[in-house]
């Protein structure tokens, strides 16, 4: 865990995610929380080295996101339409254990023992405030990415946690995206009074440093336009785009996982572009 500025930090060592912690006289703020069940366990350990847990933030719905709240106490904040997009039914309860029993370390059996998933008690649309302590917690909107994210920012520490509308030295998921109001949000946040922006994945970054997320999404969107506007049918342009997928650095260990994702990307920016959704 590493401190950019008093009482802010930020974990990269978790699977899947950037964490984040903010420190305040009355507690401490956590974002998001880890997957699997000991790296849950874990988050806690640290984020209680540091003060009582009083609030979680969930940056969006993603699982990567929001399956360890059920290992974390406090009020859990994220936006309105996290909840809704939140669900687990008994046989996806099932398969989430299968997984773990596959991936996380033995003890996690018994930490899933009375798994149930723990959803936002508090929830915002654009803009919410909390102060605690001597810390003025500014939650807000940051649409693009997925249409429920949210961020947090600390004006005292010119600090923004972005959640996955930032990502640095990592591919964009655009599975859930509006490549339209990305490109907007990261103009918002490049003209915010930022000193750091901690993003979903990667190491921190300057708002200066956003121009590489925002020419990929510009291009991904106009390629894909281009292709629409020659006729290409969705199955046609996705087969096209597939030879972008090379662009980024590849982990051979999740290739399967990361061309699906990719698709799923290139067949939501065809319905956007036609009117389909």
């Amino acid at each position: 865990m590493q401190e950019l500025a008093s009482g802010v930090y930020y974990d990269s060592s978790f699977r899947n995610v950037n964490l984040g912690l903010v420190v305040t006289n009355e507690g401490v703020v956590v974002v998001d929380t880890p997957m699997m069940p000991t790296a849950a366990r874990e988050w806690r350990r640290r984020a209680e080295a540091h003060g009582p847990i009083q609030y979680v933030v969930n940056t969006d719905h993603l699982q990567e996101h929001v399956m360890g709240n059920h290992f974390l106490p406090g009020d859990i904040i994220a936006h309105d339409e996290t909840r809704g997009r939140m669900r687990m039914t008994d046989k996806a309860k099932e398969q989430f254990r299968k997984f773990v029993l596959e991936n996380d370390a033995p003890e996690a059996e018994a930490l899933m023992a009375n798994y149930e998933l723990r959803f936002p008690n508090i929830t915002l649309f654009d803009h919410l405030t909390i102060h605690l302590g001597s810390r003025e917690l500014e939650f807000i909107y940051l649409p693009g990415h997925t249409p429920n994210s949210v961020g947090l920012h600390l004006a005292d520490a010119h600090i923004l946690f972005a959640g996955d509308v930032v990502v640095n030295n990592y591919r964009a998921y655009l599975g859930l995206s509006n490549v339209t109001e990305w490109l907007i949000t990261l103009q918002d946040i490049a003209a915010m009074e930022l000193e750091w922006v901690i993003p979903g994945h990667g190491e921190p970054l300057r708002p200066t440093e956003l121009g590489p997320l925002a020419e990929y999404l510009e291009a991904m969107r106009e390629r894909v336009q281009d292709l629409i506007d020659g006729g290409r049918a969705r199955d046609e342009v996705v087969s096209k785009m597939m030879p972008f997928f090379e662009e980024w650095p590849i982990d051979n260990t999740r290739r399967d996982e990361e061309r699906n994702l990719f698709r799923q990307g290139i067949r939501q920016l065809y319905d956007q572009l036609t009117g389909r959704k």
